[in-house]
C-alpha cells in the first residue's frame, strides 16, 4: 500500500514537473512572439505621435517631439486614474493644464497624458524612459494610484537583469502599441494574462453566455458609464460584485500587514522615486502625486470595503502610503516638497456637492479630475513657478515609515539603475 502510494505520488510530481516544463516553454515562444508580431511600435526618433493611435487618452492627441520655445512641457505618467475614463478634455491631465494656463504664467503650459490602465511601477518607469527621450519636456508628475499599484506589482518579482532587458528592447525596437498593449502583465506566464484577458472580454460581450452561466445582464445593472454620461469613456464595466472586489482590493495599502505582505511593490516603487531623485537632481522639476481610492476618502464605501477584507475600518491607516513614500524618498534623496498627498484633500465629494467618484468605477467623475487638477496645479504653481493662486492642498509635516528592511533594494543598486533610465538609450542604440 505504501509503495503504491509513493508510486502515485512520484507519478503526480513527475506530471507538474512536466506542465510546469511545458508552460515555460509555450511561454518562452509566446512572449516572442508577442514582442516580434503582436505589436506595432513607436520610434523615439519619429517627429510627431499621435497618442490617440497609441491608445492615450490626451486632449490634444498629436505631439510633436520638438517642443515650442514658448512651451512649458509636462510628462504626466500613470495607470487610468492619469489616462482618466472620461473623454480626454474632462480628464485629470486636461484640468491640470487648464488651471494652469488660467493663471496667466510666462509660458503656455502642456501637460501630456501618457496614463495607461492596469500598469504600475515598473511600466511607469519603462514609458518614461521611452518618452523622455521621444519627447522634450520640461517636467514630469509620475501619478501613483494608492488604490491598486501596490497590488498590482505583487506578482512581477523586482528583477533588475530582465527589467534591463525590457529597457534594451525599447531602444531596438521602440514602445509597443495597440489593443493587445491593454492586457496587463498578471500573471509569470504572459499566456495566461491572454486567456484570461479573452475569457473576461467573452463574459462582457456575450449575453447570451452570460444567460447560460447565470450571470446579469450588464445593461440591466446599468454598469456601462458610457450609457448614463456622455462624459466618460468606459474601460472596463464592473457589475456590482466586481465594484465590490475592486473596493476591497484597494484597502489593502492601508494596513501594515497588506501594505508589507508581498515582496515586490516596494523595491520597485523604491525604483521608481529613485528615477525621481535621479531626474530632480539633473534639473527636471518632478512631482510624485499620490492619489487615493475612494475607500480612504469616503466613510460609508471605506467601512464596506474594510469589512469585505475582514477588517476593521477603525484600524485602517490612511496615512500609511504616504509615510511609506516619504521614508523611500528620504532613503533614495527625493526632496520631501516634491511628494503631493491628495489623500487628506479629498474626499467622497467635491467643494460644489458632486460626486468625486464615478460610483460606477473607482476612478475620478469628471467633477472629481476637475477639483484633483485644480487641486495639483495649484501645487505646481507654487512649487515651479513662485506662484500662490488659492488654497492648494496642504501638506502636515513630513512623517516617516520603517520598512522591513528585507523589501528594500540595495540603494546602491536603485541608484545605479534609477542613473540608467534617466541616462536613456546607450549611444548607437
Amino acid at each position: 500500500m505504501k509503495r503504491r502510494i509513493l508510486r502515485a505520488l512520484g507519478i503526480a510530481l513527475l506530471v507538474v514537473v512536466q506542465v510546469v516544463a511545458v508552460c515555460f516553454v509555450v511561454d518562452f515562444f509566446f512572449r516572442r512572439y508577442e514582442k516580434e508580431h503582436v505589436f506595432s511600435y513607436a520610434r523615439r526618433d519619429a517627429p510627431d505621435y499621435s497618442l490617440e493611435a497609441m491608445l492615450l487618452n490626451d486632449h490634444h492627441d498629436v505631439v510633436p517631439k520638438k517642443k515650442p520655445r514658448d512651451e512649458f512641457r509636462i510628462l504626466a505618467i500613470g495607470d487610468s486614474f492619469t489616462f482618466s475614463v472620461t473623454q480626454p478634455q474632462y480628464g485629470l491631465c486636461a484640468a491640470i493644464e487648464k488651471n494652469l494656463n488660467a493663471m496667466g504664467l510666462d509660458r503656455r503650459v502642456r501637460v501630456v497624458n501618457l496614463g495607461f490602465p492596469s500598469i504600475s511601477f515598473p511600466d511607469y518607469l519603462e514609458r518614461f524612459y521611452f518618452w523622455s527621450q521621444a519627447l522634450e519636456y520640461d517636467a514630469v508628475v509620475f501619478n501613483v494610484y494608492l488604490g491598486n499599484d501596490f497590488n498590482d506589482v505583487r506578482k512581477t518579482p523586482y528583477d533588475p537583469a530582465a527589467f534591463r532587458r525590457n529597457l534594451a528592447d525599447l531602444c531596438r525596437l521602440g514602445m509597443a502599441y495597440g489593443a493587445y498593449t491593454l492586457v496587463p502583465h498578471q500573471y509569470p506566464f504572459r499566456f495566461m494574462d491572454f486567456i484570461k484577458a479573452q475569457v473576461l472580454f467573452k463574459l462582457q460581450s456575450d449575453k447570451e453566455l452570460r444567460r447560460l452561466l447565470f450571470l446579469p445582464d450588464l445593461d440591466a445593472l446599468g454598469v456601462l458609464p458610457d450609457g448614463a454620461d456622455k462624459r466618460y469613456r468606459s474601460l472596463l464595466p464592473l457589475s456590482p460584485d466586481q465594484m465590490a472586489s475592486e473596493r476591497r482590493s484597494t484597502m489593502k495599502p492601508f494596513f501594515k500587514d497588506t501594505m508589507f505582505a508581498y515582496e515586490n511593490d516596494i523595491p520597485w516603487y523604491e525604483l521608481l522615486l529613485a528615477t525621481a531623485a535621479r531626474l530632480r537632481a539633473s534639473g527636471k522639476p518632478v512631482l510624485v502625486m499620490l492619489s487615493p481610492p475612494e475607500a480612504a476618502v469616503s466613510p460609508q464605501v471605506g467601512a464596506a470595503a474594510a469589512k469585505a477584507l475582514d477588517k476593521d475600518v477603525k484600524d485602517a491607516d490612511f496615512a500609511l502610503p504616504g509615510r511609506v513614500t516619504r521614508e523611500l524618498a528620504r532613503l533614495v534623496g527625493l526632496p520631501q516638497d516634491d511628494i503631493l498627498d491628495l489623500t487628506p484633500c479629498l474626499a467622497g465629494t467635491t467643494p460644489d456637492g458632486h460626486g468625486a467618484y464615478s460610483g460606477r468605477d473607482t476612478h475620478w467623475s469628471p467633477e472629481g479630475n476637475a477639483w484633483a487638477g485644480s487641486l495639483v496645479a495649484r501645487a505646481l504653481a507654487a512649487r515651479w513657478f513662485g506662484r500662490e493662486d488659492g488654497a492648494g492642498c496642504p501638506q502636515p509635516a513630513p512623517a516617516f515609515e520603517p520598512i522591513p528592511q528585507q523589501l528594500l533594494a540595495p540603494l546602491p543598486e536603485a541608484a545605479a539603475e534609477a542613473a540608467a533610465i534617466v541616462s536613456g538609450c546607450p549611444a548607437g542604440r
